[in-house]
């Protein structure tokens, strides 16, 4: 479900051209976060920091958060 949402999100615009993939390692990341994080703010400060790390870019905390929120209603509002 992480992939699909941000898949569909494409933060940095590479799809559809890019591989279905282009964002595994960033996914990977967000999944194992998702363990750690307490909220859904936390969780969008983490995504940024995913993305600005792997990309170089800057993300903000406000523009991951509606990703953050998808993400977090599919995970870990449904455990």
């Amino acid at each position: 479900m992480v992939k699909k949402i941000v898949n569909e999100w494409d933060p940095v615009g590479l799809l559809p051209s890019a591989p279905d993939d282009e964002y595994e390692f960033e996914i990977a990341r967000i999944v194992s976060l998702l363990s750690n994080v307490d909220t859904v703010n936390t969780l969008s400060d983490g995504i940024a920091q995913i993305f600005t790390k792997a990309f170089g870019w800057s993300f903000s905390e406000e523009e991951c958060l509606p990703v953050a929120r998808k993400i977090w209603e599919e995970t870990k509002q449904k455990k």
